[in-house]
């Protein structure tokens, strides 16, 4: 929320907007199959691809 409303905000009814987001966790993570849905949802509620890239 902080980002969106000290950077964001000034930006958010420019046409063509786009934002990219990309966080990266280490292999060993411990990243379970709950995590990764719980994830998912919430990219869905928040109106965003919920697909994963994972390696």
């Amino acid at each position: 929320m902080n980002f969106y409303t000290k950077v964001l905000s000034r930006f958010a009814t420019t046409p063509g907007l786009k934002l990219q987001v990309r966080f990266e966790l280490p292999a060993d993570g411990h990243v379970t199959d709950a995590k990764l849905e719980e994830t998912r949802t919430a990219l869905r509620e928040l109106g965003l691809d919920e697909n994963l890239d994972q390696a």
